[in-house]
């Protein structure tokens, strides 16, 4: 499987990849060089009779990804998004709820519990289709201390989140934390 690394904001040339012309790579996201990065994974005018899966990984084994779905317009007639802790496994299932792979939502998260994520995408041959999606993913990890030296914030569940996440209003944290600290 080819493998993509990420080490850099939104800014960056790989900030908003569509998730159909990247399927079946690995992307690492490497906490070393900073501490988490996020991007747009959208599939807008999703094709169909499509099978995507991308697997996004953090550089170390403490690092939990978290993965905001910020915007869904996914057809529920048999097109989905799914998204497994870990690897593609029915029991690793996160959003096992179909509520949460297809419809139209605003926004909503899940953090992975393991340093590994598996998105897949389905679509169906129906000639039904939606708009697609767009996934935001991040990387924080449990240490000590967080040098504000290093960018970072420390989150109340002593977890380090990069700076660059601080005050966008999603929960990078896991617990909410730093969400409300610029309010």
């Amino acid at each position: 499987m080819p493998s993509i690394i990420y080490t850099r904001g939104t800014s960056s040339i790989y900030s908003s990849p569509n998730m159909d012309r990247i399927c079946d790579r690995i992307i690492q996201l490497n906490g070393d060089t900073l501490p988490g990065t996020f991007f747009s994974l959208s599939s807008g005018n999703y094709a169909q009779d499509s099978d995507c899966l991308l697997t996004i990984k953090g550089a170390t084994i403490n690092q939990r990804i978290i993965i905001v779905v910020d915007k869904m317009d996914i057809d529920c007639s048999g097109d989905k998004l799914l998204i497994y802790d870990g690897k593609k496994d029915q029991q690793l299932l996160l959003n096992k709820n179909e509520a949460l792979q297809c419809g139209t939502k605003k926004s909503y998260y899940r953090t992975i519990q393991s340093n590994t994520a598996v998105i897949e995408f389905i679509s169906n041959s129906d000639g039904k289709t939606g708009y697609g999606f767009i996934i935001n993913v991040a990387i924080n990890f449990p240490v000590k201390t967080c040098s504000q030296l290093d960018n970072l914030y420390r989150c109340r569940n002593y977890y380090c989140i990069s700076n660059i996440f601080n005050c966008d209003d999603r929960n990078w944290c896991g617990d909410d934390s730093q969400r409300y600290l610029c309010r």
